[in-house]
This record gives C-alpha cells, structure tokens and sequence, in this order.
C-alpha cells in the first residue's frame, strides 16, 4: 500500500513539474518574442522539439543575451506541445 502511495506522489510531482515547465515556457515565449514577432504566426507552426530548439537557439544568438539557452529550451519545450 505504502509503495502504491509512493507511486502515485511520484508520477503526481511529476505532471506538476511538466506543467509548471510548459507555464513558464509560455510565459518565456510571450515575453521574450513578441518585441521581434507576432506570436500567433508561431502558434499556428507545427514543428518538432528538435525543429523549435534550433529556431529558439538561433533566435536566442540573435537577442544578443536577452534570450538565454535555458530560456531557449524552455520556449522550444511549450512550442513543440501546444
């Protein structure tokens, strides 16, 4: 039973982080590329995690270090499950 409870916690805490990461990956995308683009233009591409992170990235370089990479990866993880 105790074992049982444990399991549930873990994939629990586990949804939550997810969530909370894709939240922030939202935020991070709103804030941060809507000076340079529109972001419904972005909304409505359907690309890959690999595709986003090599968009994110490059555009990231290009924000001269107003983007960080963890940012990056952030914004690729939301645009890749919306």
């Amino acid at each position: 039973m105790k074992n049982a409870i444990f399991t549930v916690a873990i994939i629990f805490s586990g949804a939550l982080y997810a969530c909370s990461s894709i939240q922030e990956g939202k935020e991070l995308f709103a804030s941060k590329c809507a000076g340079c683009h529109k972001l419904e233009r972005s909304l409505k591409e359907t690309k890959n995690l690999a595709e986003w992170r090599k968009i994110t990235h490059r555009m990231a370089g290009y924000s001269d270090g107003g983007i960080t990479g963890k940012e990056a990866e952030k914004i690729a993880e939301y645009l890749a499950k919306k």
